[in-house]
């Protein structure tokens, strides 16, 4: 038990240390409304690991009493980001498979249409409906999965990864036709959110043809809807913006964060079994 202990520390710290590290290194873009803060691809550990809750709390206290935004940002920033670690733990804990489903796909929506918003501020044209109709179309391996056969054959999952290749170019070439902003910060986000939602789409597809829990497509979600409108309630005030605007921008980098990062390492920390 004592062993046990000490490797949960360990742990701890070493999650503690990597993200504060991490939030230095790439302060320009941590800090602020305009943020991808590359260390919250940790905050997806708990679903792994509970001891990497406690790490997160004071990797985010270290990094926020360094380079963050006030005594708000040492007091709420950690405080949110220790809820948030919680309920990714037990997000990993889910049962009922149907609302885990719901909830997965619920989030890739949100994700697509974010990017949508992004890149086109929902001003159309033939152009951007043609980009909007074939990022949509990127999509659909997950709704045919969803809608269609749960069980499918050999051949089926040999096809996964052509699948998934056709995917990603299908994205890829509806980004040029949906920008219509020249905004070169919102122009990588709102592709990054569109790649985030394929990347999950594809995710999601791999774990039912393979007839596996579908949950950890929601081990990213607590930190990104916390971090969005929590720390969105002191950030406005402190730097003198919307609080809509900025639960648009944390929520964006986020996702970037905890989906287009986070949710790959916890893929293969999984896959490769590191915390037992």
């Amino acid at each position: 038990m004592r062993n046990f202990t000490t490797q949960q520390l360990a742990l701890a710290g070493l999650v503690a240390a990597v993200y504060a590290v991490l939030s230095l290194v790439f302060q320009p873009i941590s800090f602020g409304v305009y943020q991808v803060r590359v260390a919250e691809a940790l905050t997806v550990l708990p679903f792994l690991v509970g001891a990497a809750i406690p790490g997160l709390f004071v990797g985010c206290l270290l990094a926020n009493i360094l380079g963050g935004m006030g005594w708000l940002d040492i007091v709420f920033g950690p405080l949110i980001t220790l809820v948030a670690g919680i309920l990714t733990y037990y997000a990993g804990r889910l049962r009922n498979r149907t609302l885990v489903e719901i909830c997965a796909l619920s989030v890739i929506a949100l994700m697509w249409a974010g990017a949508v918003y992004l890149l086109t501020s929902f001003e159309f044209s033939s152009k951007t409906i043609a980009g909007t109709a074939l990022s949509l179309a990127g999509l659909l391996p997950v709704v045919f999965v969803s809608f269609g056969r749960r069980k499918v054959d050999a051949l089926m999952k040999e096809r996964f990864w052509t699948m998934a290749t056709v995917s990603l170019i299908i994205i890829v070439v509806s980004i040029p036709l949906l920008k219509r902003i020249d905004d070169l910060y919102l122009l990588i986000c709102g592709s990054l959110l569109l790649v985030a939602a394929m990347f999950s789409a594809i995710t999601l597809t791999w774990i039912w043809l393979n007839e596996q829990p579908p949950g950890i497509l929601l081990a990213p979600l607590p930190p990104v809807v916390l971090n969005a409108f929590g720390v969105s309630a002191y950030l406005a005030g402190i730097i003198g913006v919307d609080y809509w605007f900025c639960v648009q921008m944390i929520g964006v980098g986020q996702l970037i964060a905890c989906y287009v990062l986070g949710l790959p390492i916890l893929l293969i920390l999984r896959r490769r079994n590191i915390f037992g």
